[in-house]
């Protein structure tokens, strides 16, 4: 049994627990591994995958769209489900199966490397039917891997537990993508690598196979029985309570001006980055005329960007300063947008104008790199705030039905701009295609801009008010505590949310009590 798995709280010394203090427990250190191994593995997955379906389309942006769809669909379609089906099965069962199942998966992307070539029509559609089983099973390991954490770890360790989760989740899409994904395809070759994935996913496997049946010992599946929800046994009736638990989330987010603006601007600058890496391929190819396979020289820097960005935030981000400070983030980001689209043929043409030989590929790559660096700055400064008025406003009881509807939604929502962004690279070319991304990104930010003006509090605050003797949540140094609000007002406007969807209730916005529309800024 886990050291943390007792009946009994630990002592004083687990307060302000360190990440040694974490990985010092056996088991939680295995499932560490665990999520550190299959991240880095699912990243640098993601990467290959982009790289082969740009070879094999001949840098096609709509092909390549297609695969990053590939990527997305499953979690619209199973991220809410499976919440629920992992709630009422054994958490190690879940995590040992859905690693097993997803290496077996990567042996299929190996079976593309071995057909010289490679039919394109035949190759894209295994490529995206993969591609789509794949993303599928890995819906079912983040909330099994997120819900074992709790049980493996006591109360006064579980902030540092989560934050070196969020932290190697963090660096592990940096690293997997932008570091280690770049420089294996062309180092290992796409077979080589897809079989040493494949190989990661087993080890994974093994972890989670050595940590206990905590549910097991403990009854916790047993007690689960008698829960209402547990009475939902056919696949229908748990999909129905996932999508009411959407709703619930979603009526919430509904009647919060905060929460609808900050998911606007996370989404958009999630669908500006994900159109950007879909035209990224065909730009190398046809406009410096270099191999897909270069997309590190902006990778790298875009990657590099994110950290400082986050550590600059932290360091200058308020209450006050937030709705600035995305919309400066947007503005600096159209603008940063333009520079990589545009300056290639600015600096032959300036060469050009003072009658000196156009200048070599290289000087337009580092430009572009700068540039790179400048964009994954400027989406720390948009993404950071935006997640911070998520968590400082949705309260614990509903936090996580917000985050899945947020990410639901945005998921979405980013179908759309990749397929016009792949169609429209293909149509007209990709540099009018930057170009168009970039104007409505700064026509966003001034229209945020003027909006911030008129309602310069739009995004301050903490939300609704707690309930009487409630106690505080624990939050994060350099965070706001947030307090839930009465149980009762997030149910109401759950059920109000349904009632509404439903055609029936009264229409939102008005679920509010007069307390709670005092309370709002």
């Amino acid at each position: 049994m886990a050291e943390a798995i007792t009946a009994n709280p630990k002592s004083d010394e687990d307060q302000g627990a360190s990440f040694g203090a974490v990985l010092g427990n056996r088991n939680f250190l295995f499932l560490w591994m665990a999520q550190l191994i299959s991240q880095l593995a699912q990243q640098m997955i993601n990467y290959a995958l982009v790289v082969q379906v740009a070879k094999l389309s001949n840098a096609s942006s709509t092909a390549t769209a297609g695969i990053v769809i590939c990527f997305t669909v499953p979690a619209i379609l199973f991220s809410a489900i499976a919440g629920v089906f992992v709630d009422r099965t054994s958490k190690k069962r879940t995590l040992v199966v859905t690693n097993a199942a997803r290496g077996l998966t990567v042996l299929l992307f190996v079976g593309t490397t071995l057909v010289a070539n490679l039919d394109v029509f035949w190759g894209l559609a295994i490529l995206y039917a993969n591609t789509l089983l794949f993303s599928a099973i890995s819906q079912f390991f983040a909330p099994a891997e997120a819900a074992m954490i709790p049980l493996l770890v006591s109360r006064k360790k579980l902030i540092a537990a989560n934050s070196l989760f969020n932290l190697t989740l963090t660096a592990s899409q940096l690293i997997g993508f932008v570091l280690l994904g770049t420089l294996l395809v062309p180092l290992l070759g796409l077979r080589v690598l897809y079989i040493l994935l494949c190989g990661c996913y087993i080890v994974c496997a093994v972890l989670c196979w050595r940590l206990p049946d905590v549910e097991a010992e403990r009854g916790l599946l047993a007690a689960a029985a008698t829960d209402d929800l547990a009475e939902a046994d056919t696949l229908g009736e748990k999909a129905r309570l996932a999508w009411d638990e959407f709703k619930e989330g979603w009526g919430f987010i509904r009647v919060d001006a905060a929460l609808m603006i900050a998911i606007l601007y996370w989404s958009v600058a999630i669908s500006v980055f994900m159109m950007l890496a879909v035209s990224g391929p065909k730009f190398l190819q046809d406009v410096l005329h270099v191999d897909p396979e270069h997309l590190y020289f902006i990778l790298i820097p875009g990657g590099i960007g994110l950290v400082v960005g986050v550590i600059l935030v932290g360091r200058f981000a308020t209450e006050d300063n937030r709705a600035s400070m995305i919309n400066y983030g947007l503005l600096f980001a159209g603008i940063g947008l333009l520079v990589l689209a545009l300056i290639h043929d600015a600096l032959r043409l300036g060469a050009q104008l003072i009658g000196q030989p156009p200048p070599p590929t290289l000087a337009s790559q580092v430009v572009i790199g700068a540039a790179g660096f400048f964009l994954g700055m400027c989406n720390s400064f948009i993404s950071v705030p935006a997640q911070t008025v998520l968590q400082e406003r949705a309260p614990e009881d509903i936090r996580a039905r917000v985050f899945a509807a947020f990410y639901t939604v945005s998921n979405t929502i980013l179908i759309v701009p990749l397929v016009i962004a792949g169609a429209m690279a293909d149509l007209i070319g990709v540099l009018p295609t930057v170009v168009g991304i970039a104007a409505l990104v700064l026509v966003i930010a001034i229209a945020g801009l003027r909006f911030q003006r008129s309602h310069p509090h739009s995004m301050s605050g903490a939300g609704p008010p707690p309930a009487p003797g409630a106690e505080p949540e624990a939050m994060m140094p350099g965070t706001q505590a947030v307090e839930p609000p009465a149980p009762d007002s997030v149910k109401a406007n759950g059920a109000r949310a349904r009632a509404a969807d439903d055609g029936a209730g009264p229409p939102f916005p008005d679920p509010l009590t007069e307390h709670e529309k005092s309370s709002r800024p």
